[in-house]
């Protein structure tokens, strides 16, 4: 099995990433480490936002799925958004779905590219990133889709809903406050 870390290593010339933000810098990082889960309890973080204002990670396969567990730190519309990333992708990063959980794992809200959603101070949810794949609840209905379907229940596991051929797929998601 290849660790996310080495292969980051070879895939980049042997330089290796921070694992850690650096809340000195304008722009702070949340850098996934080894492979995010793809279920709440299976989460990486907490991610202070907005205090973090960028995520960094990859998918490695068409049924890889990131979740992050996120904790806001004031009352503010956060917008979530691909950003243009130089680093190598093999899938188009336009195509990437984001979802927002709340902290049961109801679904709030979703889109292809960006999604946005009001939260409250200490408020926690959790943001999905995936490559064509919608979430599910425990009926095996489609709990949310970057269409518009909204479904009651909590999730409980993902789908594919299409055929996608993504090998690798790093991403960068930048993290907007509107107060």
């Amino acid at each position: 099995m290849i660790k996310f870390q080495s292969l980051l290593n070879t895939l980049f010339g042997g330089k290796t990433l921070p694992r850690k933000s650096d809340n000195t810098n304008p722009e702070s990082t949340f850098i996934e480490d080894d492979d995010a889960g793809h279920l709440i309890s299976s989460a990486q973080g907490p991610i202070a936002v907005p205090t973090i204002n960028t995520i960094e990670g990859s998918l490695f396969n068409p049924a890889d799925i990131d979740l992050y567990q996120l904790e806001s730190e004031r009352q503010a519309f956060l917008k979530f958004s691909v950003a243009q990333n130089p680093l190598l992708s093999v899938s188009s990063l336009s195509s990437l779905s984001l979802f927002l959980f709340d902290e049961m794992g109801k679904g709030l809200a979703a889109g292809i590219g960006e999604v946005g959603f009001n939260v409250s101070e200490n408020e926690t949810l959790y943001l999905g990133i995936s490559d064509g794949l919608n979430p599910l609840n425990s009926a095996g209905e489609v709990l949310l889709s970057p269409e518009g379907e909204v479904n009651t229940g909590t999730l409980t596991g993902w789908q594919d809903p299409r055929i996608v051929i993504p090998i690798f797929t790093h991403y960068k998601i930048a993290i907007e406050i509107e107060t």
